[in-house]
This record gives structure tokens, C-alpha cells and sequence, in this order.
């Protein structure tokens, strides 16, 4: 059940400012067709979501903003980000698929022992997970932090719904794994850019204090552009911090 009952209060009060003008089985077909669209926004919408309240922006004033990159890790493009973080001085949170974690425990290691902080992204990163029933969802939170803990040490206390999907099901996983779930208030898009200026400029243009930007570590023009959106992210004036520091 949704725990949120705005969305059956703003249905009814459609239906019926709807049947004041309205026949009344357009009115019924106009306020469900309403409904269900509001419904699929909110499960396709990581920020706007009713069922699951995640930390996509935090609240703050000072000017401040969060890396954080999702799919990892790959061996092909974590180590040259994280590479360029370190010549940076810079943290990150690295979201990480349980399977890829598994096939490359040395980067996991070096993730963490670089001090960036590690959360998880399930084992499989399969969409058609999100409309399984939650034990399913669970299973495949936990698989992912027994696979994190047995690397590092810890067991990640964040996590990040694949594809920004949320519904009642995965509320339920996440809650029952005691996790906090994570979204995003800058979506970057790398995983379709394929021009870097105008990757870098999308991203820049919408900061703003308690941003979190979402990235990718398996794709190269992420590997690519992050120098300088690191260096033009400084240049506005703000300040690139870990979500451990919050």
C-alpha cells in the first residue's frame, strides 16, 4: 500500500472537479488515466518518488556538492577516475553492481582504501528486478553487501535504486536491509553524451549548493571529462565533499 495518501486525495478531488464539466465515464476514464500517469512518474522518478524517501540533494547552504558514479567498478575506467580524484584531493561515493564487485575485489579495495565511500547498487542491476516482489529485491541487496563486506570490511550503509526506480516493493526491500536510499538531484547523462563540452556545461550549469551528481565509472567520457568538470566545478566556487562528511 502507497503510504502517502495525497495521491488518492488529489485522484478524488480530479474526479470530481472533473465531473462538474464533464460526462461522467469521461470523467472516470480522464481522472484514472491522470492517476496512473501521476503513479508511473513517481515510480520512474528516483526524486519525486511517494514511496521511498531518498536523500537527492542535501540541504545546506554552503556551497558544497557530491560525485558519485554508479555500474562499477570496471576495469576499464575506475582506476583512471580514480586516478584523477586523487590528483584532485577529491572524494566520491562509488555505487557498485555486487557482480562487478565481485570479478574485481582489488578495486573495491582500492575505492576504499583511497577514502571514498562505497554503497550498494544491487548484485544485478537488472531492471526487470524492480517488479519482482521485495524478498527478491532484499535477496539482492544482501548478496551485494556480503560481497562488499567480505572485500572491505564494511557493510555499506547506502544504496542506490538502479534506474532511479521505486515502488512500494523495493520501499520495502530497502527498508527491511536498514539501508538509506540515495538518489540525485544533477543527472549527467554520460551513459548518452558523446560530446564532452556539452557533458561538462549540462552538468555545471545546474549546481547548486547540496547537489548530487550522478555519474558513471564504466563509461569513458566520464573518464574523459572529469579533470575538467572537477576543475570547472571549483572554479564556480564550490566545493567537492563526500557524502561520509555529511
Amino acid at each position: 500500500m502507497l503510504k502517502n495518501i495525497h495521491i488518492v486525495l488529489i485522484g478524488l478531488a480530479l474526479f470530481i472537479l472533473l465531473q462538474t464539466f464533464l460526462d461522467t465515464v469521461f470523467a472516470v476514464l480522464t481522472t484514472l488515466v491522470v492517476l496512473f500517469s501521476w503513479i508511473a512518474f513517481n515510480i520512474f522518478s528516483v526524486k519525486h518518488s511517494l514511496f521511498l524517501k531518498s536523500i537527492c540533494r542535501i540541504r545546506t547552504k554552503e556551497k558544497v556538492v557530491f560525485l558519485s558514479f554508479d555500474d562499477g567498478p570496471s576495469d576499464q575506467f575506475t582506476p583512471v577516475i580514480l586516478d584523477i580524484l586523487k590528483r584532485n584531493n577529491v572524494k566520491a561515493s562509488f555505487f557498485c553492481i555486487g557482480q562487478h564487485a565481485e570479478v574485481y575485489p582489488d578495486l573495491v579495495r582500492r575505492i576504499s582504501s583511497e577514502g571514498h565511500r562505497i554503497g550498494n547498487h544491487t548484485n544485478s542491476h537488472n531492471w526487470k528486478n524492480a517488479f519482482k516482489p521485495s524478498s527478491i529485491i532484499e535477496a539482492e541487496i544482501d548478496r551485494t553487501n556480503n560481497i562488499l563486506f567480505d572485500i572491505t570490511g564494511s557493510k555499506p550503509e547506502l544504496f542506490r535504486p538502479p534506474f532511479g526506480i521505486t515502488n512500494p516493493s523495493i520501499a520495502k526491500a530497502i527498508k527491511g536491509s536498514g539501508m538509506q536510499s540515495v538518489g540525485w538531484d544533477i543527472r549527467s547523462f554520460d551513459t548518452i553524451s558523446k560530446d564532452p563540452q556539452k557533458l561538462v556545461r549540462r552538468i555545471s550549469d545546474k549546481l547548486r549548493p547540496g547537489s548530487i551528481i550522478l555519474l558513471h565509472d564504466n563509461r569513458e567520457i566520464t573518464s574523459r571529462i572529469l579533470n575538467e568538470l572537477i576543475e570547472t566545478i571549483q572554479n564556480k566556487g564550490y566545493k567537492i565533499v563526500s557524502l561520509a562528511d555529511v
